[in-house]
């Protein structure tokens, strides 16, 4: 069953421009790999991030112990 949500409960929605006016856009020495495009970086660390997400999720971590270590 759904938990309920809270009616006091604070959330907030950070909103942001992935593609700049300017493109192609600066390309992180540290993350990517060569000319590798800014979306497919960002793509590529976004799978990696949820394939890491998964296999602890199979390893019997909870999701709090995830979101803490990740």
């Amino acid at each position: 069953m759904p938990e309920k949500h809270e009616k006091n409960k604070f959330s907030i929605t950070v909103c942001g421009e992935f593609f700049p006016e300017i493109y192609p856009a600066h390309r992180s020495s540290k993350w990517s790999r060569g000319e590798e495009d800014p979306l497919t970086t960002e793509m590529r660390l976004f799978c990696a991030c949820m394939r890491w997400a998964f296999n602890r999720l199979l390893e019997g971590a909870s999701r709090h112990e995830i979101k803490k270590s990740g």
